[in-house]
């Protein structure tokens, strides 16, 4: 099964600007390492809105319209890559954006088994209703999980608010919502979350590694089961947040968290994952070039890519 490059450098879910250029950033970094990536695998771009004016419209969700109609393009496209027969390799601006391809796989496979390896230092599973910031690269997994968390809520919700985030949930032609359920989900190294977030992922029973588990179990086995985990799917859908990655890699994301994950225990997880018979995308997220210095994480990103992925596998 070949592969095709996705892109969608939208960034309005972040709450610095930036991210937009972090595909440019990975292509750059790939020409300058030697790495053919984007030179033997055919790509194909998303073009999507970026901010058009200085304040959200929203602060509980912010640039929700936006962000609707950016999801609404990156699942017809998903929807029509996959059923084209490729497996796919994105790059994208914003960690929202995970939310909009998530559903696109949804559109073209809705009764099959979808797992989902989410590995991020973050929950993301904030909802308008709960977000402390309203930016909403910290709601993707409860779009997917069509998860509101009422009960903890902390803002008024406008009527324009409750319809675009209805509108997210059901994203796609065939308005399926939930995307998700809690038990296709494992994070891997998550450790900066709200309290809400912490309660959610605990009441929803949501499988999830720390750093605590990484230095206890070791990186090679939380790998060896989350595979065995998903070894039943039907498909399994890798997404890598480059914040997952320490801060002394570099700082060049948005929110970058210590205690994270090394060069070599990322590649380990990554081409472990990649190596499964039912892997089908990988997505790569959240690199900014404009918080970084020498296009440090850009560069580690490819380093990562380079050593972890198959070529061969890639283009068969």
């Amino acid at each position: 099964m070949p592969t095709k490059i996705l892109i969608c450098s939208s960034e309005v879910g972040a709450g610095k600007r930036g991210a937009s250029l972090g595909p440019d950033a990975i292509r750059i970094s790939a020409v300058n390492l030697l790495y053919n990536l984007f030179y033997q695998i055919p790509s194909d771009e998303i073009k999507a809105q970026q901010i058009n004016r200085y304040s959200p419209e929203y602060k509980s969700a912010k640039y929700i319209k936006l962000i609707a109609a950016t999801h609404a393009k990156i699942c017809r496209k998903m929807h029509n890559t996959l059923l084209a027969g490729y497996k796919t390799l994105i790059f994208s601006g914003d960690h929202s954006n995970a939310a909009g391809f998530i559903s696109g796989f949804r559109e073209a496979y809705p009764d099959k088994k979808l797992g989902v390896i989410w590995i991020d230092a973050h929950g993301d599973i904030h909802s308008p209703y709960t977000s402390p910031s309203g930016n909403m690269h910290g709601m993707p997994m409860a779009i997917l999980l069509g998860y509101d968390n009422k009960e903890a809520q902390v803002k008024n919700m406008k009527p324009e608010v409750i319809k675009n985030w209805e509108k997210l949930k059901h994203i796609g032609k065939s308005k399926i919502s939930p995307k998700l359920l809690p038990e296709d989900v494992i994070y891997i190294d998550i450790r900066d979350l709200e309290n809400q977030e912490w309660e959610s992922i605990k009441k929803l029973n949501i499988k999830y590694y720390t750093p605590d588990d990484r230095r206890k179990k070791g990186i090679a086995k939380i790998a060896e089961e989350t595979v065995k985990y998903f070894a039943g799917y039907d498909w399994v859908y890798v997404s890598f947040d480059v914040d997952s990655l320490d801060p002394t890699i570099s700082k060049g994301t948005g929110t970058p968290v210590p205690d994270g994950l090394s060069l070599d225990e990322t590649k380990v997880l990554l081409k472990a994952f990649t190596a499964m018979p039912n892997f089908k995308a990988l997505e790569v997220t959240e690199v900014n070039p404009l918080l970084d210095s020498e296009n440090k994480m850009a560069t580690a990103v490819v380093k990562i890519l380079r050593e972890s992925l198959s070529m061969e596998n890639l283009r068969s």
